[in-house]
């Protein structure tokens, strides 16, 4: 404790019976002084931090880096952002030639696939062309498929 802290004597409880028997008082005085824990703990932290902000101090680089030296940091940052960009360009430009590919194969297939039903339409026209000549050169007047009686 220190000059400043007041030692001070304090009540701190009364307490009075009332029964058949006389009545008792009864007084207790307690005396109430503050701890220094807490100053131990103040001056503790305060101890952590001075060797913090030494430590601090103590490891700093001895000298700050030279012009050159940023300028050579900068330069080889900008150098990398190129060829990455770069990069993702040609990476984009690969993809969309690739997409031109399908898209190229897909219509090659559809024209395929229409020439084939061209030509499959093409014989079934000309065979109908020949059964008529066929009809036509027999002589006979009834059709292949007589309609249905009404």
């Amino acid at each position: 404790m220190s000059a400043n802290d007041p030692i001070e004597t304090r009540t701190t409880e009364v307490r009075t019976t009332y029964e058949p028997t006389p009545p008792v008082t009864e007084v207790r005085r307690v005396e109430v002084r503050s701890s220094n824990a807490g100053w131990w703990v103040a001056t503790a932290v305060a101890v952590v931090a001075v060797a913090a902000v030494g430590f601090v101090l103590v490891n700093q680089p001895s000298t700050p880096p030279a012009a050159d030296q940023l300028n050579a940091a900068s330069q080889q940052g900008r150098t990398q952002g190129y060829v990455e960009g770069s990069q993702a360009a040609g990476q984009g430009n690969a993809q969309a030639a690739q997409s031109s590919q399908l898209a190229a194969q897909n219509e090659a297939d559809r024209a395929a696939a229409n020439r084939q039903a061209a030509e499959a339409a093409a014989s079934r026209a000309a065979n109908a062309a020949d059964t008529g000549r066929d009809a036509s050169e027999t002589g006979s007047a009834q059709p292949v498929n007589p309609p249905p009686p009404n």
